[in-house]
């Protein structure tokens, strides 16, 4: 079995409970309660993004390299689960990169060129549109949302899983 780890401020008596799981059993428990509690998220983050009017071409070498189309980082945003090289789990929410979304013209690539001001015009002068900081607005009204839901979810879930596993008197778990 791999290691495995949670950190998890507040609740030790869920962590001690999660430690006594097998670790597969763990991961399936936490990647559930992650879908549950960002989604709430995931609608903000696409609550913040307000749409262009038309077709966006973007250049490279001189050529164009994509045309980004209204909605399209609307529709990339949702929860990814990031390979990591431990075996942890981390679960986020922003513009998806890969899989179906790697296509230049599908995913969100650029996001960060909007949020971060990093896109720059052949004037010279830097992206400050309505989408300029989307990312962190979005993030710190999703706080208050997620958060409490984590732990509830979290709870819930795992409690769901105990009850599957059928030793939960053995242990001393009610």
């Amino acid at each position: 079995m791999g290691r495995f780890s949670v950190e998890m401020i507040g609740d030790k008596q869920l962590v001690r409970q999660l430690k006594r799981l097998d670790s597969r059993v763990s991961k399936t428990v936490l990647k559930k309660t992650a879908r549950k509690a960002l989604k709430p998220a995931v609608r903000i983050y696409k609550a913040q993004i307000q749409d262009s009017d038309e077709v966006f071409a973007v250049y490279r070498g001189g050529r164009v390299y994509a045309e980004i189309i209204p909605g399209q980082l609307k529709r990339s945003i949702g929860i990814k689960f990031p390979r990591t090289q431990s075996d942890r789990l981390v679960a986020s929410v922003g513009p998806r990169k890969t899989g179906a979304y790697s296509h230049p013209e599908k995913g969100g690539w650029f996001a960060g060129f909007i949020s971060f001001g990093w896109l720059t015009f052949r004037d010279g002068t830097s992206y400050n549109g309505p989408n300029f900081n989307w990312s962190i607005k979005a993030l710190e009204t999703s706080k208050r949302f997620v958060l409490p839901l984590l732990a509830r979810t979290f709870e819930h879930n795992l409690n769901v899983e105990i009850k599957k596993l059928g030793f939960t008197q053995k242990i001393g778990l009610k």
